[in-house]
């Protein structure tokens, strides 16, 4: 019984693996190509990257940086789209498996074999780390402001693109919102269903289901919501201040900081640490490429649609999953 219980553990932790690191897509087809423009040989500034990496032209004239069609129209006042946006890119990133090619293996197999490692050192890696009550407090403490920070610089990056009627602006404070909450959905789904204990508690092993399957709990170790945000928020506000190198180096070194932080704070493992992050970062690249003005629609139009349904005769509410089998077929979206 108990080296099935081994096995049944193993097979639960590749599936996993496997659903936690199939969002991604081929950059090369989500770019569009440039266009030019009458007045781009004329202009003193045409292609040149903007001092401000979220700087835009006022949205009242209809001007963006993007195409002209505008992608994404999730808002306060458009909830009810937010909400279809939402479903949608959760129907993407669960059917994602569906879409693997033989590419994926370039990235897929890496991931899968550094969590492999990572899952078999955890308990070794955490003997390591220190236990001092004021350096865990220190880690705590700012992997805590580095996660919770970037939730409410996602608002205030929307507020001020809102206020001021910049519209990349607030196209990054939506998609960065949306990014986050859609990799959250995720990590919160895989920590019910992997069950795994904290380094703090239990044994400190990081059993998986310690009590069988009596209790589910959205409180477990695998993986880690703090990484899965910082890097959600990092990947989508790089992807929409293309050319500004050093702001990126900046963003991903400190969601790096905010993943080791969680391993010497002891709150994680480094196995919990990395599926966190790669979660985050792939699920921020796929908001991006399905509702940033900056992306051709033609080419990341979604094979699944998901809406919610209304019925006022009834009063009833549901949901509508509409199907391309023309777009699943010739999707590049993992």
């Amino acid at each position: 019984m108990k080296s099935f219980s081994h096995s049944l553990c193993g097979s639960r932790m590749w599936l996993i693996v496997l659903l936690s690191s199939s969002v991604l897509s081929h950059p090369v087809a989500a770019q569009s190509p440039p266009q030019e423009t009458p007045n781009e040989a004329t202009t003193p500034n045409a292609g040149q990257v903007s001092d401000d990496p979220l700087n835009s032209n006022d949205d009242s004239t209809g001007a963006s940086n993007g195409p002209s069609n505008q992608v994404n129209r999730c808002d306060v006042s458009q909830l009810r789209t937010c909400l279809k946006d939402f479903l949608s890119d959760q129907a993407g990133i669960w059917t994602s498996p569906f879409r693997l090619h033989a590419l994926d293996a370039l990235w897929l197999l890496p991931l899968a074999g550094a969590t492999a490692t990572a899952l078999h050192y955890d308990v070794q890696t955490l003997q390591q780390v220190s236990t001092s009550p004021t350096r865990l407090r220190i880690s705590n403490d700012l992997s805590n402001v580095g996660a919770y920070a970037a939730i409410a610089i996602a608002g205030t990056i929307y507020a001020i693109g809102k206020v001021t009627h910049k519209e990349k602006a607030r196209e990054t404070g939506v998609l960065t919102l949306e990014a986050i909450a859609d990799a959250g959905l995720v990590t919160e789904v895989l920590k019910l269903a992997t069950n795994r204990e904290r380094p703090y508690t239990g044994t400190g092993r990081g059993r998986f289901w310690p009590d069988d399957s009596d209790i589910y709990t959205t409180a477990g170790s695998f993986p880690s919501g703090h990484a899965t945000i910082i890097w959600a928020f990092s990947r989508v506000v790089a992807d929409e201040t293309p050319g500004h190198r050093w702001l990126h180096a900046g963003l991903y070194a400190i969601a790096a900081g905010v993943s080791v932080a969680r391993v010497t704070s002891r709150n994680h493992f480094p196995s919990d640490v990395l599926v966190g992050s790669a979660i985050g970062y792939l699920a921020g690249g796929y908001v991006f490429r399905q509702h940033s003005e900056s992306v051709d629609s033609n080419i990341v139009a979604s094979a699944f649609t998901v809406s919610p349904v209304y019925d006022a005769r009834t009063h009833s509410y549901g949901i509508g999953i509409t199907i391309d089998p023309k777009a699943l077929h010739s999707s590049r979206l993992k």
